[in-house]
């Protein structure tokens, strides 16, 4: 079961929209909306995708397909900027 967890070289500071993330080794930022900001916090707990599409769907007024699709690529955009890793749990 593939998990994801938040990289050491990663900062974030919380906005009143969102959030601001900064990679230390590549010195690139990264802004999140409102709700990409839940999805960070959410991360914090190394959780899978599914994990984390259910929490939205939960929290938030969103069926599952939409949520999942937006879940997947805003993971594949933080492990393509090193700011988000996969580990196998």
């Amino acid at each position: 079961m593939t998990r994801y967890r938040i990289v050491s070289d990663a900062l974030s500071a919380s906005l009143s929209d969102g959030a601001v993330l900064l990679n230390l080794y590549t010195k690139r930022y990264f802004s999140l909306n409102e709700t990409g900001s839940r999805i960070w916090s959410l991360l914090q707990l190394q959780p899978t995708e599914e994990e984390i599409v259910q929490a939205l769907v939960r929290e938030y007024d969103v069926e599952a397909p939409e949520a999942t699709r937006a879940v997947h690529q805003l993971l594949e955009d933080l492990v393509a900027e090193r700011l988000v890793e996969t580990t196998s749990a």
